[in-house]
């Protein structure tokens, strides 16, 4: 029997800037959690169907007329570094009745029924942007922005001079001297795509997957020396390094019972489906075979 698995691939947005507010996040994380993006409730659910959010440490670096947010992901920086600052901004959230419930990795989720109808954007929409565009926005309740404003100073000033990032400095290192909060929304809010649903396992190296796959009890595999003609049927895969995998995938699917379906994001969502029999000659045309795509070809 043929097996089936689907490649996710990211995407970015095609955002507009005539229209009121861009969607909470990319094409690819509201594909697999739906449109509201409640990131919160996906990493850690509660049985309450409580509003809980994400709050992510981050760099914010200055240019001449703005600045522009820079995940930490991307910078590098040891994990217990974070949980120093984490645990000292700690104390002003638990002020605002924020409530922290658990971290994954520097993604940390909190509890917060006051912030339900804040209007927010993931950090991976906002990375390498002027942040000016993706900042929190009101909705229903007034001020609501400026309230987190209000939160996300009073922690950039006493990250500024904390031991810990003075000794960052003093080293040439990036400061970790921000807060970005997103992923805002209940359980009930959460709108997993089919092949989510359905997965089997999920392969990924994205950290927030580890937790979501964890919450619905689907097994998870990275990479590492994975046989890609021995995986099982409904697997999902979403992988920053699938470019390294695609020739040994392709290979696997030339020579296996292995057939996948792509999906990727170019204005709206596209699946396409490549099978070995596709790429195969019939007898009396042996010199006519098409050849499976590159991976250039294929984000083409």
């Amino acid at each position: 029997m043929t097996r089936q698995i689907s490649i996710l691939l990211s995407g970015e947005d095609q955002f507009d800037h005539a229209i009121e507010r861009a969607p909470k996040a990319l094409p690819h994380e509201r594909y697999l959690i739906g449109d509201s993006f409640a990131l919160g409730s996906a990493l850690h659910q509660n049985p309450n169907n409580q509003v809980q959010l994400c709050i992510e440490p981050v760099h914010l670096h200055a240019t001449r007329d703005h600045l522009v947010l820079l995940p930490l992901s991307e910078l590098a920086i040891p994990q217990n570094e974070v949980t120093v600052l984490m645990e000292e901004a700690n104390t002003i959230f638990g002020e605002e009745g924020m409530i922290p419930i658990s971290n994954h990795g520097h993604t940390w989720v909190y509890a917060a029924s006051d912030y339900a109808s804040l209007y927010t954007h993931s950090v991976a929409q906002a990375k390498g942007r002027n942040i000016d565009w993706w900042l929190p926005k009101d909705t229903v309740v007034p001020e609501l922005a400026k309230r987190w404003r209000k939160i996300q100073n009073e922690i950039q000033m006493r990250w500024h001079i904390h031991p810990m990032n003075e000794a960052r400095e003093a080293q040439g290192l990036p400061r970790i001297n921000s807060v970005w909060i997103y992923g805002i929304g209940k359980a009930t809010d959460i709108a997993y795509s089919p092949e989510l649903t359905n997965a089997s396992q999920v392969i990924s190296d994205h950290p927030w997957m580890t937790s979501i796959a964890a919450q619905r009890g689907i097994p998870l595999l990275n990479s590492e020396s994975l046989q890609w003609e021995q995986q099982p049927s409904n697997t999902l895969v979403w992988l920053e390094g699938m470019h390294k995998e695609w020739p040994r995938l392709m290979q696997a699917v030339l020579e296996s019972d292995l057939e996948i379906t792509v999906i990727d994001f170019p204005g709206s969502i596209r699946k396409r489906t490549l099978r070995a029999k596709d790429y195969q000659g019939t007898a009396w045309k042996f010199w006519h075979k098409n050849q499976p795509p590159t991976w250039d070809e294929l984000k083409a």
